[in-house]
């Protein structure tokens, strides 16, 4: 499977699974979920709510595409390491992490209007590829 059709699969996959209830979206911008995060951190429920469910839905997605995939033995669009947890915790990291350095290389402006999923995606990958 290329690149780009893995890609696109996974980023469907997560938008899909994360659906849209409420005021809730899976296709937030990454300018959305920096904003959402702010006020989940500023101790806004509503938001903390909604930012949990976005994650959980992150998680959930990552789940719906790699594990049919890795049970069929097909190429899965990245490797990550034996035993390494993916949780809330782990995700909302590793999401930090990725905001860091494309800020820290002034890409994150180029990315801003993106869809979230895409670039959780896209760095999934570029943190975990495949041998």
């Amino acid at each position: 499977m290329s690149s780009w059709r893995a890609l696109t699969l996974i980023s469907v996959a997560l938008l899909l699974v994360l659906g849209s209830v409420g005021p809730a979206k899976a296709n937030i911008t990454v300018a959305d979920y920096l904003s959402l995060r702010q006020q989940a951190q500023d101790g806004n429920a509503l938001a903390q709510a909604r930012w949990r469910y976005y994650i959980v839905g992150l998680m959930d997605g990552i789940q719906a595409v790699q594990a049919p995939t890795e049970a069929s033995g097909g190429k899965v669009f990245f490797c990550m390491p034996e035993g390494l947890p993916v949780s809330p915790k782990f995700l909302d990291e590793f999401i930090q992490s990725a905001l860091q350095r494309l800020s820290d290389t002034d890409r994150l402006t180029e990315q801003i209007s993106s869809p979230m999923a895409v670039l959780v995606a896209i760095e999934l990958k570029r943190s975990f590829p495949c041998e």
